[in-house]
């Protein structure tokens, strides 16, 4: 066969299934734009100069981008090439060859090829500079402008290379899969549906067996640690469970439905029967439509609590604007409050005059570790049992003297007493508390402790002075457990009065140096140190939590793509096949109402099946994954909880969207 005779049976064809093709193309060029955006990011000089952390959450959203594309790409190829097998079953008996099958679906496929590399760098450059702006805003960056978006044709020599690849491997596989068929073999293949598992009961079984599995890690996992290790292993548990529920249970369900007697009601006896049929052919296509469904739903829900809840934990880290610390590995009791002096007069030398300084105070404390229980704290005996199920309790001590400066409060202590609060409402802080060999009255304050402390469960206690702070650290950290990256902290914390930010950052950068030059003079270097304001870690956090959120919308983009195209070629395959079955029964005499009102409740059930069950998982979910979040400083539930309702219902009303549209095309081929 000439080309030209294969090129005009090739864009016949195109004409042809164009309701096959046009989704195909409209969504791998939706992959196709996102491709070229990241690419185009990646090499952007304005991200990697502004935004540090940025080009990490990039690549690994190209990554992801590439498998799912590659997924969701040969899954659409599998659909239009099973559709069409009838088709290239009659090219075989009227004569034409196998190599001119494989030459005219070459010619579609480069065409198609075309038409979505075209998509992706048109769109993906137009589309681009929207992301771009929305980039910067989320990163509360107002200095980028479209020019810093210029065309990359590096990320245009990506994209190209990566259709290629695409386009050869999905020759290969039509032409392996025509070259290795006969034509009756394509025939019988156009009619064969997803198939019915010969151990239903047996694949039910396991299939409940991993859901508890997962239900249950989600459910019962009670320490953080627990929670992070086992939550992966949730997440498989809970897909294998999905997909073999899907094609077992189901089946079984409808068959128990078979036995009572409201089966052999007409309407009831269709519907039931048309379920079992279409539940058969389309059980994997429904679980993947689940599990994507929740990927959207949990990756936006929690990329978008982090993000909402970064200023609440800036508040938390932050009681003043500026904030020195300074942690020295060894220092003579003694000096302690000399420290804490020479800290103050650093902060108040930095200004011109000591008014400017507002609200000055030097707060000592110490993290260490332990097990609160029953009146005590037991201490952590080594590293080796960080690990167990159940997580120590992190203790945080504060000095009487900045816990009264930093709330303007005039409490005193006696030499056995402490003030206590805990980061958990439940349970109620004990009257007494033992620690080592002594016993401290307990008078309970409200909870002082940083926001990011709400992964564990956590205790603050207000010493009376810092040789009480020192003992307490002796009982719970023995000399042969502690390390030097542990150690009592010298924090100062300051506000700005009559002075700008921008005049006083010159001086903010002297004082820097001044911290940097203090632990050479004073400790011979063995110190850490750090100076920071909280609109530089605001601005980080933006950085970090907007490259988070950014990571979760693409992830969201790409599962709904995966989502929308599953969905509509499982209406196109349902449509043909109703078409067929609609006739045989009209001709039987069932009117045509009962036909349509049959038709719609197993399309209603089918299609908000998977949502239904996508919103189950992350109802169960929500438990682990707000305690993962408690690692991003989450500590707020109304605020998860809210995240996750806002984002379910605007992904139910997305997939109406989504119903109402491939109804339409179902619609149009029955008619």
């Amino acid at each position: 066969m000439r080309f030209f005779m294969a090129r005009r049976f090739a864009l016949k064809n195109l004409r042809a299934n164009r309701l096959l093709e046009i989704p195909f193309v409209l969504s791998s060029g939706i992959m196709g734009m996102l491709f070229f955006i990241m690419a185009s990011l990646l090499e952007n000089h304005y991200v990697e100069t502004r935004h540090r952390d940025l080009p990490l959450f990039i690549r690994v959203g190209t990554i992801l981008l590439c498998i799912f594309t590659f997924i969701f790409i040969q899954y659409a190829v599998n659909f239009m090439l099973k559709k069409r097998n009838k088709e290239f079953a009659l090219y075989g008996i009227l004569g034409l060859e196998k190599k001119h099958i494989r030459k005219i679906i070459a010619i579609e496929f480069f065409c198609l090829f075309a038409f979505i590399l075209v998509l992706s760098i048109v769109g993906g450059y137009l589309f681009g500079q929207m992301v771009f702006l929305m980039l910067n805003f989320i990163m509360k960056d107002v200095s980028g402008r479209l020019m810093d978006f210029p065309f990359s044709f590096t990320a245009l020599f990506y994209t190209t290379v990566l259709l290629f690849v695409l386009y050869l491997f999905t020759l290969l596989r039509s032409s392996f899969r025509i070259s290795f068929s006969t034509p009756m073999a394509l025939l019988q293949k156009g009619h064969e549906g997803e198939g019915e598992p010969k151990s239903r009961v047996l694949l039910s079984l396991i299939g409940f067996l991993f859901l508890g599995i997962g239900y249950g890690i989600a459910l019962l996992s009670q320490g953080l640690l627990s929670s992070f290790t086992y939550f992966f292993l949730a997440v498989l548990a809970v897909i294998l469970a999905t997909y073999l529920l899907y094609i077992s249970f189901s089946v079984l369900l409808l068959k128990m439905e078979k036995r009572r007697p409201s089966y052999y009601k007409p309407e009831k006896f269709l519907s039931i029967s048309g379920l079992l049929y279409r539940i058969k052919g389309n059980a994997v296509s429904l679980a993947s439509i689940s599990i994507l469904s929740t990927g959207v739903i949990l990756s936006l829900a929690t990329t978008i609590c982090m993000y909402a809840n970064i200023q609440n934990k800036g508040n938390s880290l932050f009681s003043r604007e500026y904030s020195m610390e300074l942690s020295p590995f060894s220092y003579p009791e003694k000096e302690g409050e000399d420290l804490k002096q020479s800290l103050n007069q650093m902060v108040l030398e930095s200004v011109n005059e000591p008014s400017e300084v507002e609200g000055l105070y030097t707060m000592v404390t110490l993290a260490t570790a332990g097990y609160v229980e029953e009146g005590q704290i037991i201490p952590v005996q080594g590293q080796e049992n960080m690990v167990n199920a159940k997580d120590p309790n992190m203790i945080i001590l504060y000095d009487l003297t900045g816990y009264n400066a930093r709330f303007q409060k005039h409490i005193s202590l006696g030499e056995n007493e402490i003030l206590l609060c805990n980061n958990r409402n439940t349970p109620k802080n004990p009257d007494s508390l033992k620690i080592g060999d002594r016993v401290f009255q307990v008078s309970e304050i409200q909870n002082i402790l940083p926001v990011d402390m709400v992964a564990l469960g956590s205790y603050g206690i207000v010493v009376r002075d810092l040789a009480t702070m020192e003992y307490i650290e002796k009982c719970l950290q023995p000399k042969e457990h502690r390390s030097e990256s542990t150690g009592i902290e010298f924090s100062t914390h300051w506000n700005l009065k009559g002075i700008s930010g921008e005049a006083y950052q010159p001086k903010y950068s002297a004082l820097k140096k001044q911290l940097k030059a203090f632990p050479e003079k004073n400790f011979k270097g063995n110190a850490r140190y750090s100076v920071e304001n909280k609109g530089e870690y605001l601005q980080s956090q933006y950085e970090v939590n907007g490259g988070f959120l950014f990571l979760g919308v693409l992830i969201g983009i790409i599962f709904l793509t995966g989502t929308v195209l599953i969905s509509y070629y499982k209406q196109i395959s349902e449509g043909y096949e109703d078409r067929e079955k609609m006739q045989i029964m009209k001709k039987l005499g069932l009117s045509d109402r009962l036909i349509q009102k049959t038709g719609s409740s197993q399309i209603l059930w089918l299609f908000f099946g998977p949502l239904a069950v996508a919103t189950l998982h992350c109802l169960v979910a929500s438990k682990i994954v707000f305690r993962l979040l408690g690692l991003f400083g989450v500590g707020s539930l109304t605020l998860y909880a809210g995240c996750l309702s806002a984002v379910l219902l605007v992904f139910a009303l997305v997939y109406l969207v989504i119903f109402r549209l491939t109804k339409k095309a179902y619609t149009r081929i029955v008619e």
